[in-house]
């Protein structure tokens, strides 16, 4: 048997083990998810009491290599070959557990500033004048690329980066002149990813980048006189995208309809303007009287302060008949939980947040089963507790149709990974490195050629809607595929000439910009540590090449075709050259469909 024919027989004896529902996929008699093709099962214990038990049923992928990657690529933004081997020896459960325990390295706003103080400190050195030094963008931005590559707790980075498409803010219009305010947002986004949902929906209410965004910052009481009424913004997108969205929904996520089958909305205008007077006081945390302009950038840190004096007076009628009391004196705080219990109780919530949960997570169509489950953990973690985020993940990550191997074939499910995982998980999967251990990345080039980058959305409304439709067979399949609306020709495109750049060419995997003195270029650059790789170094270890892509990139799904075309590539590269057919290798790869469409 030659090296291609062992090593094929090695990953379809691997695969077989991993995940029984794929011999489903492979021939006619269909064994597994509840098949088993008149198989008898017996038990290999003497004991005359002990009852066997079905093996081949498709239930999930069994703990092994392939089973650990492709969990990682659910829960983390990327891992690296021993990472995965290291979840192989463990549980979902397990792993898990340690990650809701495991620390927060790297405070994203303090990173921001120590970038901001070595800036100046470089300026002083180089004879300029350093109090010309201000925060910029990229300072947050590699900030954001330093927490990422540096620190433990991956599963929290994960689901940050999930509730920043929900609880949007973005650069646009005018944070980008401010960029602690979107690290300390950021920050915010992950301290509260395994907390409880009510306090993350205060903690995002007062945050002054969202008062910024959403205008209600300095939101005055009514004055008839001035014919001035309360900001509607804030009030309207707490309610669309935060937490119950449009349309009254059943405990799976599908909508509730009237008598005429019409699904029922969950607020009117009228609500709307009720919600807009409970957000009004609201000014920065370290002002000294309503209305002023911030201090300095610090001021956009703070949580936001109420001035009572400046808060809507009197009662207001919320959702489901909830009135706010019309507090003597005015307690605008007061009023302010009041309004965000009423909004957290709102039976919406669970099957609404859960759904886009899942939808960045796993797959962009869940069912509504799993939708009904996971909402269930939202309203009860099993101790009685609502909004338990950590509840809430583990029924995401741990459900049957994120764990059962079948579904990979299922062609209605899966997800387009979007373009800033792609990265993330290049640059964790090969160890993406620099000599002084930075990440300084700007990130322009990737914004202009994909459209994405943290905290850099067009809208509220993210760089995709959940429910986007792209026309075609998605549409006719009565399917949505959010990533596939900042998909085009400038995007796929773009994506494939940065990628080419970040792999193909040394010192250029992240995008530098050199303001410090006294670095030498090694010191900044960052590379792919492909050391592991370079150890196949003969045409005869491509195969054993592609096996290690397969599992690192592909979890375990490239298909036969994909293996092929990329081999018949390779086995072209001379073995003198066997670095460049690496970097090939993982190009070819990461283009591929079979990587790009995740399941």
């Amino acid at each position: 048997m030659n090296t291609h024919s062992l090593c094929i027989s090695r990953w379809l004896v691997l695969l077989a083990i991993a995940c029984p529902g794929w011999l489903a996929a492979q021939a006619p008699v269909i064994l597994g998810k509840g098949n088993t093709g008149g198989m008898s099962v017996i038990t290999s214990s003497g004991q005359d009491s002990t009852s066997g038990f079905k093996t081949v049923d498709g239930l999930g992928f069994l703990p092994n290599e392939i089973a650990a990657s492709r969990f990682l690529a659910q829960a983390t933004l990327g891992a690296d070959f021993e990472s995965i081997m290291a979840m192989s020896q463990m549980s979902f459960a397990e792993w898990l557990d340690s990650q809701f325990m495991a620390p927060k390295a790297i405070g994203i706003l303090q990173y921001t500033q120590d970038i901001t103080a070595e800036a100046v400190d470089s300026t002083f050195a180089m004879g300029g004048n350093p109090n010309n030094i201000q925060p910029q963008l990229w300072f947050w931005h590699s900030a954001w690329w330093q927490y990422i590559m540096s620190s433990p707790d991956v599963l929290r980075a994960r689901v940050g980066l999930a509730l920043s498409e929900i609880f949007v803010v973005s650069e646009l219009p005018e944070l980008d002149e401010v960029p602690l305010a979107l690290a300390d947002y950021y920050d915010m986004l992950l301290d509260n990813a395994f907390g409880n949902f009510r306090d993350l929906l205060e903690e995002v209410t007062y945050h002054p980048a969202m008062g910024i965004y959403l205008t209600h910052m300095n939101n005055p009481k009514s004055d008839s006189t001035l014919n001035r009424f309360p900001d509607e913004n804030y009030a309207r997108e707490v309610m669309q995208l935060f937490t119950i969205g449009l349309y009254k929904l059943n405990d799976d996520g599908s909508r509730q309809l009237d008598s005429l089958g019409n699904p029922i909305p969950t607020y009117d205008n009228e609500d709307i303007q009720e919600f807009a007077k409970i957000y009004t006081g609201l000014t920065w945390g370290d002002a000294f009287a309503f209305g002023q302009n911030p201090l300095s950038e610090l001021s956009y840190t703070l949580p936001m302060q109420m001035k009572n004096a400046w808060h809507q007076p009197g009662t207001k009628t919320l959702l489901n008949g909830v009135v706010v009391p019309n507090r003597n004196p005015v307690n605008g705080n007061a009023d302010i939980h009041d309004a965000l219990d009423n909004l957290f109780n709102h039976p919406n919530v669970g099957p609404f947040i859960g759904r886009q949960l899942i939808q960045r997570l796993i797959t962009s169509n869940p069912s509504p089963a799993y939708v009904g489950r996971v909402a269930a953990a939202f309203n009860n973690n099993g101790q009685g507790v609502r909004g338990d985020m950590k509840a809430v993940i583990r029924a995401i990550l741990l459900d049957p149709e994120a764990r059962d191997c079948a579904l990979v074939y299922d062609p209605y499910r899966g997800m387009l990974r979007e373009p800033i995982t792609r990265w993330t998980h290049l640059c964790r999967a090969f160890n993406a490195f620099s000599q002084r251990g930075v990440y300084r990345n700007d990130m322009d080039d990737f914004y202009q050629n994909t459209f994405q980058r943290p905290l850099g959305s067009p809208s509220v409304f993210n760089f995709f809607s959940p429910e986007y439709v792209p026309i075609g067979p998605i549409d006719s399949a009565g399917l949505v595929a959010p990533e596939f609306q900042i998909t085009n020709s400038v995007t796929i495109v773009g994506y494939a000439n940065r990628l080419h750049t970040w792999i193909m060419n040394q010192n250029q995997v992240m995008e530098y910009r050199d303001i410090f003195s006294g670095e030498w270029n090694n010191d900044k650059y960052v590379n792919l540590d492909l050391a592991d790789e370079m150890q196949l170094d003969e045409t005869a270890d491509v195969d054993e090449l592609l096996e290690r892509l397969n599992l690192i990139l592909f979890h375990g799904q490239m298909t036969w075709d994909t293996r092929d075309r990329i081999r018949a590539a390779l086995v072209q590269v001379p073995d003198d050259d066997f670095e460049i057919r690496i970097r090939i290798g993982i190009f070819l790869s990461m283009i591929s469909p079979d990587y790009l469409i995740f399941r």
